[in-house]
């Protein structure tokens, strides 16, 4: 959204079914000296308009509130609802002075009424709805950020405590500070998985907040991916073992390979958490990494469910949710576009191929980088 001057051109949708009160507008406009010029597409049906604003971008719209297919105010949040960002003028006559101010409670930015509209007033009216528009925009988009910075301050501190627990727990079921029964074990062991799930959406939400702070800062040094895996294996071995599930992995050769570790874990986490949550009882995951001549490939894969066709085109979407199945979102809506975001800031690719029922397969594509 920008702010118009006097030397663009003003782009005008105008939606009247009465062709004298058209006239009369647009003759308004042409008179006017407040623009450099105007263009004024004129259509008689709201559904029109809409279909309008499919194709054309508008500047204002100028809206009839008493047309055929259009119920007074609502077409208003009909048009809304396709465009919030546009502003509305609504063109009313003299005994509907109630319904114009309806109209904009329901978030029209101004009212005129016919036969007293000037060419000033008119244009008077476009800039301020049109400034009026623009300044609230801003300030939404200004709430949001400080609502989104506050969420990601929290998970930020909330991490601490979180880590600290996990620490905790493993002294514990390794015995350090004194014997335990199985019973104990596994109260701790399912204790620390919860901690580790908590803690694994936090730092989801930390590192999507970094990473639009400071961009794609990548330290890539000589890592052993192999024992990354491992790494991972291990910080859901609980959350497999709860269903029976098993974690195969495979690797074809041992060469550090130059990566930011702990990045590149986490995007390797989220596939894992992923595969594991969203397999059925008693599956199957597999990790395999191999190269190839275009350079290393990871492949996570299981035989759990699968992802539809249709959400297979927003997998990668930041806090994308769509149905029940929600295999996409670890838990926040993040998990797979941080992976994205991580692979690609690497220079490689992710993808995802699946079959419902069948189960489901991400491929990490880097390429040669070995050390």
């Amino acid at each position: 959204m920008h702010t118009i001057n006097q030397t663009e051109k003003l782009r005008v949708l105008l939606i009247e079914d009465n062709p004298d009160d058209a006239h009369y507008i647009e003759e308004a406009l042409r008179t006017q000296d407040s623009f450099q010029s105007v263009k004024v597409v004129w259509v008689k049906r709201l559904l029109e308009g809409l279909n309008k604003l499919n194709t054309v971008n508008f500047d204002v719209i100028l809206l009839d509130l008493t047309l055929p297919d259009g119920f007074l105010t609502d077409s208003v949040s009909k048009i809304l609802s396709h465009t919030p960002d546009l502003p509305i003028i609504v063109l009313t006559g003299l005994d509907d002075k109630d319904t114009a101010i309806a109209a904009l409670k329901n978030g029209a930015q101004d009212y005129l009424i016919k036969g007293k509209v000037t060419s000033d007033l008119l244009s008077r009216s476009i800039r301020y709805s049109i400034e009026r528009r623009r300044s609230e925009h801003v300030a939404r988009l200004r709430a949001a950020q400080e609502i989104e910075d506050l969420i990601f301050t929290l998970a930020n501190d909330l991490r601490v405590p979180h880590i600290g627990a996990i620490r905790a727990f493993d002294l514990l079921i390794k015995e350090s500070l004194g014997s335990l029964n199985e019973e104990q074990k596994s109260l701790l062991k399912k204790a620390k998985q919860n901690s580790q799930e908590i803690l694994h959406m936090l730092q989801n939400l930390v590192h999507l907040h970094r990473q639009q702070l400071s961009g794609d800062n990548i330290l890539a040094v000589p890592t052993d991916i192999r024992r990354l895996v491992w790494q991972v294996v291990d910080d859901w071995a609980y959350m497999a073992g709860e269903n029976e599930i098993k974690i195969e992995t495979e690797t074809e050769f041992a060469e550090p390979v130059l990566v930011d570790g702990p990045a590149f874990k986490k995007a390797i986490s989220n596939l894992v958490h992923n595969a594991i949550k969203f397999s059925s009882p008693k599956g199957r995951v597999s990790i395999n990494c191999k190269r190839d001549e275009n350079g290393v490939n990871l492949i996570v894969s299981d035989n759990g469910k699968g992802i539809s066709e249709s959400e297979l085109e927003n997998l990668f979407q930041r806090f994308w949710h769509e149905n029940n199945n929600r295999r996409h979102s670890n838990g926040n809506g993040v998990g797979l576009y941080v992976s994205r975001q991580i692979v690609e800031a690497h220079g490689g690719t992710i993808s995802c191929a699946s079959s419902e029922g069948k189960g489901t397969t991400f491929c990490i594509r880097l390429p040669y980088a070995i050390n």
